[in-house]
Formats: structure tokens, sequence, C-alpha cells
């Protein structure tokens, strides 16, 4: 098991991104689309793809950046899609993965969740994703992306974390008592309790501080060591909280401090 990790620089604001045919050539499906905070299915990259069973978006930069999380999420694709990354340099292929969107039993989040065992200095990041018949839509939807390095604290969350769903439903109850669920929405979140961190993550706690009132996504992954189908069930992309930094222990100089990562939908 690792320590928990965050992701706090989507480096796709800042990159070119190039892209697979849009739904339509439409402009608000474009590319760009998966660089923004409040991306879902209706407001995401559309990609009408190779006959709606591959789609792509490249992202680069000059000059190369260092990066070793990525994370596709809130599509509209299946359990049974899979992805792949190619990360170049200087036109050399430096990086590739693949794998699945598949969780654990399959329940959960059809998402992408990849991190590299060690940082990746690149100029190209190409990611692709193969619907394999799982879109009954004729487009593949791709919403809140991040490519970008990750931060992990000294020591790990306490195990007082705890995790959660909110959910948007209407429930009608029959004469006869029996209740009829329509599903809105599903939002996960985590509650994230650090009672051992030190001193030399006060300031990169300070900088969540900012990224936490400005609105910003963050990717939170619990166990960066997982296996695949854990990561995608239990990362978790979305809007931060952080709340008071205190020294709780005096003398011991460990800094206590909660995040709470509310899923973007």
């Amino acid at each position: 098991m690792a320590n928990c990790a965050f992701g706090l620089n989507n480096l796709l604001k800042t990159a070119s991104l190039t892209g697979s045919a849009s739904y339509y050539g439409l402009a608000q499906f474009g590319v760009s689309q998966v660089a923004t905070d409040q991306g879902n299915n209706t407001a995401a990259f559309w990609s009408v793809g190779d006959t709606n069973k591959t789609a792509w978006f490249q992202a680069g930069w000059w000059p190369a950046q260092q990066m070793q999380a990525f994370f596709v999420g809130r599509t509209n694709l299946g359990q049974g899609a899979t992805w792949q990354i190619i990360a170049s340099n200087g036109g050399n292929q430096v990086y590739s993965a693949s794998g699945s969107f598949a969780t654990l039993s399959g329940v959960g989040p059809a998402q992408l969740v990849h991190v590299a065992p060690t940082p990746i200095t690149a100029d190209t990041v190409k990611i692709t994703v193969t619907s394999n018949g799982t879109v009954p839509e004729s487009y593949i939807a791709i919403a809140l992306s991040y490519v970008g390095p990750i931060w992990q604290p000294v020591r790990n969350m306490s195990t007082k974390s705890t995790t959660g769903m909110d959910t948007g439903q209407t429930i009608n109850t029959g004469a006869a008592g029996a209740e009829f669920v329509t599903t809105g929405y599903m939002r996960r979140k985590a509650a994230v309790d650090h009672e051992s961190l030190d001193l030399t993550d006060v300031p990169v706690l300070e900088q969540i501080a900012w990224l936490a009132a400005s609105g910003t996504n963050v990717l939170f992954v619990p166990d960066p060591a997982a296996d695949p189908p854990t990561l995608n069930m239990r990362t978790l992309y979305g809007r931060i909280q952080r709340g008071d930094l205190t020294n709780p222990y005096g003398a011991a100089l460990r800094q206590q401090t909660t995040f709470t990562i509310t899923e973007r939908l």
C-alpha cells in the first residue's frame, strides 16, 4: 500500500489539444472540453470516433512537462471499454500503458485511472479509448480528464477517513407500500483525515487551500499502488475543501487537517 496521492496540477489546461472527429463538428462538443472542471456527459468532448468504436485525444506541451497520473471519468462508456496511453518526448515514445474501465465486481464508475510507477517527462500524450460496444449513443463522451503530477504526503491518511455518496432520487410509494426509485445522480465523496502531516507538507497544504477556494478539480487516489479495478473504483476527481491546519501534538510537530473531496458530475 502506498501513501494516498493528490493530483493538483491538471496539465491539460495548458496543453495544445487535438482529437478524433467531434459530434457533427460542433464546437461545444470539441476536444477542449476535456480540460474543463465542470465537464459531464452533456458538456464533454463528444467524438464519433472510428465508427463509434474508438476515440482519442492528444495533448502537447513545449517545453516537456513532468506527469505521473492519468484520468478520464464521467464518460458514457461501460465496464467493457478499454484504454491506451502513449507518452512521447522529442518524437520518441517514453511510456505506454493500457487497461480497462472495469471496477471491482463490475460495479461502480466506468473511468480510466492510471498512476505510473515513477514520474514521466513528456511533450506529447495520446489517450485512446475503445468502447467495445458499451455505448448506445452514436458518439463517445470523454469528460473530466486529468494528466499531471501527483503529490503524496510524507505520512499516509488516518484510518478514520471515510467515504460516502450523495444521491438524487425520486421515490414514489405505492398504496401497498412498494417503493419505486428513479435515480437522478450518484455523487461520491471522501472525507480524508490527516493526523500526522509533516512540516515539509505545509507549503502544498497552503496551495490546496487556494485550489479549494477557486473551485479547481483535484484528483484523489487513496492508494496509487492498488490493482487497476480498485483504482477505478475508489479514485475521485472533483472539488476539494480543506479544513483548518492545526498542530494538536505540540512538540511532536505533527500537522493535522481534513480534506473533503466531492465528485464532479
